[in-house]
C-alpha cells in the first residue's frame, strides 16, 4: 500500500511539474519546431487530405495531433482544430506520453532491480529532472520517440519473460511508433532482432540450459527436438514481428511508401546537417564541440543536474561491481539476473553510441537517454542509503530520512528552473518594452535566422535584416550591412542564435566557415565603443529566492537549444546621440 502511495505522488507531482506553465510563450508559438509541425497538422483532414507533405520527422505525432484534435471538435465542439488550439493540444500530448515515460521508468526499474525503492527513486528523479519537463512543454517529435522507445525497451524485457504473440505486437506497435515519429528509432533494429534470437525466456534456469547446449554441441547432438522448436519459434515471430511492424509503418506513414523519393531526400538531407555543422546557420554552433562529451557535460549542468547525475554514476558503478562478483561466484542464475541489464545497457547504448557522434548536438536528440539515467540514478541513490545507513545499525528511520533528503535536494535544483515557465517569456517582455519605449517610425535592425522582436508591430516601425549569417564575411558584405546601420535607430538582438557562434568562428585558417569582421562587430556593440549603446536587455534565469536572498543560475553558456525557445537572452541597443 505505501509503495502504492509513493508511486501515485511522484505521478501527481509530474504531471503538476508538466502541466505548469504550458503556456510559457502567451500562445506565440515561438518554438520552430513546433511551430512548423502545427502548420504541418493543419495541412491534414481525416480522411480527405492525408499527405503532410514534410518528412523531416515522422508522420505519426502529426496525424495524432491531428486526428484527435478533429474528433475532439467534432464530439464536444471544441475549438482545438485551429493553429491556436493545436498549439495547446500537442503540448497536452507530450506531457501524457511523458508522463507515460515516467511510469514506464518505474516498471523497468521494478523488474531490473527486483525492488520497489529503486525503482520509485529512478521514477522520482525522471519526474523531478528539469530537461524532460521542459520539452513537455513543447509540442515535438522527440518526447514521441522517447515515448515509443521506452515502451519498447518495456515489450522488450516482458518478452524475454514471457514471449507471447500477444507482447510481440505490442513490440511491432511500439517500434512502429518510434520509427514513425523519427527515423532514428531504426537504430534499434539489433537489439529487437537478438531478443527474439535469444534461446530461453528469463525465468528458465538460463546457466543450466546453456551448458547443457553445450554438451549437445560436443556429442554431434545439436539437432534436437529442443533445437527445432526454438528455431520454428524464432521463424514466426520473426516473421509475424516483421509483418506488423511493416504494416503498422505503413499505417502510421503512409506517404514515406507513397512518396518514397521525396522522403529519402528529406531524411537523407537531415542525416547530411548531423554530420556536418556548416550547412545550415543555425547549427555552426556546434563547429568544434566534442563528441559525447557536449552532450555529457549539458545532461550533468543542465539536463538532470550535478545530483542525479552523480546518482547514476553511482549507480552504473555499483552494477559493475555486482556484475563483475556475481561471475567470480560462478552464481548459476546469475545470467538470469543479468540478461535482463544487459539487454537495457545495450539498447542505450547503441543510442548513446551512434548519436553521441553526431556533429549536430541538440540537447533534445538525447531525450531518449533520460529514462536510462533516472534508473542508474535510483539505484545510485539506493545503493548509497544503503551503505550509509550500515554504519547506524540498519536504522529503517534513518534510512527513510535519508531517501526524503536526496528527493528534497534534487527537486531543489528544478525548483529554480521552473521559475523560467512561470515567468513571461522574455521575447513578450521586449515587445511590449519596445511598443511603450520606441519612438512610431523608427527603423529597427533585426537579425536573420531568429524570430523577430517585437512579435507584433501594428506598422508602428519599419525593418532593417541584419543578414550576418553570409559569406564572404568581407569589404562587400559589410559595406551592405554599414549601409544598414545608418539607417538604424535601434538593434534587436533576440537570442544568442548568432552572436555566440558567430565569435567563435574568428580564424579563417580553422573553420569551414569563418566571421572575423562579424565578430569584430559584435565585440564593438557589446563593448558600447560603437556607434549603438545598450538600452535595455531581458533574461529569464533559472532563480530561486531563498531567506530574502535570490540564488540565480547563469545559463548563458548552455546549449542554444536548451535557453533559445523559452527564455532567451535579449538585448536592445540605441544610436548614439552625436556629441
Amino acid at each position: 500500500m505505501r509503495e502504492k502511495v509513493f508511486f501515485l505522488g511522484i505521478v501527481l507531482l509530474g504531471l503538476l511539474l508538466r502541466v505548469w506553465g504550458i503556456g510559457w510563450d502567451s500562445g506565440f508559438h515561438l518554438h520552430p519546431d513546433e511551430r512548423m509541425l502545427i502548420m504541418v497538422t493543419e495541412r491534414i483532414q481525416f480522411f480527405s487530405q492525408m499527405n503532410p507533405d514534410f518528412f523531416n520527422y515522422g508522420s505519426l505525432p502529426v496525424y495524432l495531433l491531428a486526428g484527435l484534435a478533429q474528433l475532439s471538435d467534432a464530439l464536444f465542439q471544441t475549438q482545438f482544430d485551429s493553429y491556436d488550439g493545436l498549439l495547446y493540444f500537442g503540448r497536452g500530448l507530450s506531457t501524457a506520453l511523458d508522463m507515460g515515460v515516467v511510469i514506464m521508468v518505474y516498471q523497468i526499474g521494478k523488474y531490473l532491480f527486483k525492488n520497489a525503492v529503486p525503482a520509485l527513486l529512478g521514477a522520482f528523479f525522471y519526474a523531478v529532472a528539469f530537461f524532460p519537463i521542459q520539452n513537455s512543454h513543447f509540442f515535438i517529435v522527440d518526447t514521441f520517440l522517447n515515448f515509443f522507445s521506452t515502451l519498447l525497451l518495456l515489450s522488450l524485457l516482458w518478452y524475454r519473460h514471457t514471449p507471447t504473440k500477444w507482447i510481440l505486437g505490442l513490440i511491432a506497435f511500439s517500434f512502429a511508433g518510434a520509427l514513425t515519429s523519427k527515423v532514428t528509432g531504426i537504430i534499434f533494429t539489433p537489439v529487437i532482432a537478438l531478443t527474439l534470437l535469444l534461446p530461453f525466456p528469463a525465468h528458465t534456469n538460463i546457466y543450466e540450459r546453456f551448458l547443457a547446449w553445450i554438451a549437445r554441441v560436443r556429442n554431434k547432438s545439436f539437432v534436437t527436438p529442443e533445437m527445432i522448436a526454438y528455431l520454428k519459434r524464432v521463424t514466426l515471430h520473426g516473421v509475424l514481428l516483421g509483418s506488423l511492424t511493416v504494416l503498422l509503418t505503413f499505417l502510421f506513414m503512409p506517404y514515406a511508401f507513397i512518396e518514397y523519393d521525396r522522403f529519402m531526400r528529406d531524411i537523407l538531407l537531415q542525416v547530411q546537417m548531423n554530420s556536418n555543422p556548416y550547412i545550415f546557420p543555425y547549427t555552426l554552433q556546434y563547429v568544434g564541440t566534442h563528441p559525447y562529451v557536449y552532450y555529457l557535460t549539458h545532461i550533468f549542468k543542465w539536463g538532470l543536474g550535478p545530483l542525479i547525475t552523480s546518482f547514476a554514476g553511482i549507480g552504473l558503478v555499483s552494477l559493475g561491481i555486482n556484475g563483475i562478483r556475481s561471475i567470480r561466484k560462478s552464481e548459476k542464475r546469475s545470467m538470469e539476473l543479468w540478461l535482463p541489464l544487459f539487454l537495457v545497457f545495450l539498447f542505450y547504448l547503441l543510442f548513446f553510441i551512434i548519436i553521441g557522434k553526431s556533429s549536430v548536438k541538440f540537447m533534445r536528440y538525447l531525450l531518449l537517454m533520460y529514462p536510462f539515467f533516472a534508473l542508474l540514478a535510483g539505484n545510485g541513490a539506493f545503493q548509497l542509503a544503503q551503505f550509509t545507513n550500515r554504519f547506524f545499525n540498519r536504522n529503517q528511520i534513518r534510512l527513510r530520512i535519508s531517501y526524503g533528503v536526496i528527493c528534497t535536494i534534487a527537486f531543489l535544483w528544478t525548483l529554480p528552473f521552473l521559475m523560467i515557465t512561470t515567468s513571461p517569456n522574455t521575447r513578450v517582455q521586449a515587445t511590449q518594452w519596445i511598443n511603450e519605449n520606441i519612438p512610431q517610425g523608427s527603423v529597427l535592425a533585426v537579425e536573420h535566422w531568429d524570430d523577430r522582436v517585437p512579435m507584433y508591430d501594428p506598422g508602428n516601425y519599419q525593418y532593417e535584416e541584419m543578414t550576418l549569417y553570409d559569406i564572404p564575411d568581407d569589404d562587400r558584405k559589410w559595406e551592405l550591412l554599414s549601409e544598414k546601420l545608418d539607417r538604424t535607430d535601434y538593434i534587436i538582438i533576440a537570442s544568442n542564435r548568432l552572436y555566440t557562434p558567430l565569435q567563435r568562428l574568428q580564424e579563417c585558417g580553422e573553420h569551414g566557415r569563418c566571421y572575423p569582421r562579424t565578430a569584430q562587430y559584435y565585440r564593438s556593440l557589446f563593448s558600447g565603443n560603437g556607434k549603438f549603446v545598450k538600452v535595455a536587455e531581458f533574461t529569464s534565469y533559472p532563480r530561486l529566492h531563498i531567506f530574502g536572498r535570490q540564488i540565480t543560475l547563469v545559463d548563458d553558456g548552455a546549449d542554444e537549444s536548451f535557453t533559445v525557445y523559452d527564455h532567451p537572452k535579449i538585448m536592445i541597443f540605441k544610436k548614439k546621440i552625436p556629441l
